[in-house]
């Protein structure tokens, strides 16, 4: 049995038709259901990834009549099997190509950069992001791939299982990560912690993205072999100082303080009020909605949609690079991908701060056309279709 695990929508050769990649977990079979944990005290637990099959992610390329066709082998996926379980899009090269992000359990992490050829080169090791500062491997469950330091490089967060500490890999340019996870105080306080769903987003508005994390340990019976962890975890959040994070859990509200078995974190302004809210799945239990209330009164906000023309229909792919009337600039991708088992929003928002206006707003789609806007008023849901005349 193939076990399958995330999934999401991208035009990876840029023909204005959504392709579809699909992260596989391993091979299972009820046959060879070993048993795990300590047989002497009777206490089973999940068996560790070591003990099964890896097995390749799937590619399918949309046919454009309504059908998708497994192009995986050929496009150089097949020849990478691996334990994924998240899985998301950005342009880490700035090439104008969507590259895929893989984080797998318990082995190296994948980065499948797109060649433009319809084959992709899996880049991890090379590029940095293969392994933690220790050379180790991780448990790599859920993924973001999103510019959280403002420079205009997508960066990756790979949340992992307690003991192991948050994987924060900062974009440093040329094709290069480093591991940022100590600098940016994420390994003190998310050493104890286990993370599933996860997205880099600006809850306070402040022009910083901000970091949630749905939690909860993989065994629910940990506590009996481990005092110090716990199966269920209330959700994490970290407000961005720039750079480094700072726990503010605590302080927002009562959906942080109940501990849950949390996995799937899917995000979007569900009421339109300029502050992004939060749906995440508990094992067992009612989805948990999370409203948010504005995390700093008085900010102000801007959220894009997308409308492809010549580009896929709803623009996914394209770049965003909004300048406040501050000069405060930030950078977006359009994307539903991310996070865990989860789909998000499609709309890209963005906080500005004390920023009443826009500057510029430019937009790179994945025709490879260029769109500018200025002096864009802030507040609003600003729909934004793809010229369909190339610019002069």
């Amino acid at each position: 049995m193939e076990i399958q695990a995330s999934a999401g929508f991208f035009d990876y050769d840029n023909d204005g038709y959504l392709d579809l990649f699909v992260a596989r977990y391993l091979e299972w079979d009820f046959d060879k259901n070993i048993f795990c944990g300590d047989p002497i005290a009777g206490l089973r637990g999940y068996c560790h990834p070591s003990e099964f099959s890896p097995i390749s992610n799937l590619l399918y390329r949309n046919n454009r009549n309504g059908t998708f066709t497994d192009v995986s082998r050929g496009a150089g996926i097949r020849s990478r099997p691996g334990m994924g379980l998240g899985v998301s899009f950005n342009d880490y090269d700035e090439d104008g190509l969507a590259d895929v992000c893989v984080a797998n359990d318990s082995m190296a992490q994948f980065l499948f950069r797109n060649d433009g050829k319809g084959t992709f080169s899996e880049r991890a090791l090379g590029a940095g992001m293969a392994y933690n500062d220790d050379g180790g491997i991780f448990a790599g469950m859920g993924v973001d791939f999103n510019d959280y330091d403002n420079d205009g490089r997508p960066d990756v967060i790979v949340t992992t299982l307690s003991n192991e500490r948050y994987s924060l890999f900062r974009n440093d340019g040329s094709g290069r990560f480093s591991y940022a996870t100590m600098k940016s105080g994420l390994g003190r306080i998310t050493l104890l912690l286990s993370g599933w769903g996860t997205r880099f987003f600006d809850y306070d508005n402040d022009g910083w993205k901000d970091l949630f994390v749905a939690q909860g340990h993989v065994m629910d019976n940990i506590e009996q072999t481990n005092r110090n962890l716990r199966y269920r975890q209330p959700p994490l959040l970290l407000r961005n100082l720039q750079k480094t994070f700072q726990d503010v859990s605590e302080q927002s509200g009562e959906g942080f303080y109940s501990p849950v078995a949390a996995r799937g974190a899917a995000f979007g302004d569900l009421n339109n009020d300029g502050n992004l809210d939060i749906v995440v799945c508990i094992l067992n239990g009612y989805p948990q909605v999370l409203i948010n209330e504005g995390g700093k009164k008085g900010n102000h906000w801007l959220q894009i949609e997308t409308v492809g023309k010549v580009s896929n229909r709803d623009g996914l792919g394209t770049k965003i690079k909004v300048v406040g009337e501050s000069g405060l600039t930030q950078y977006g991708y359009v994307t539903t991908g991310g996070s865990y088992l989860s789909s998000s929003d499609k709309r890209v928002h963005f906080g500005l701060g004390s920023d009443k206006r826009i500057q510029l707003i430019e937009l790179h789609w994945p025709s490879g056309r260029v769109q500018r806007l200025s002096n864009v008023n802030a507040d609003q849901l600003l729909i934004v279709r793809e010229q369909e005349t190339k610019n002069p």
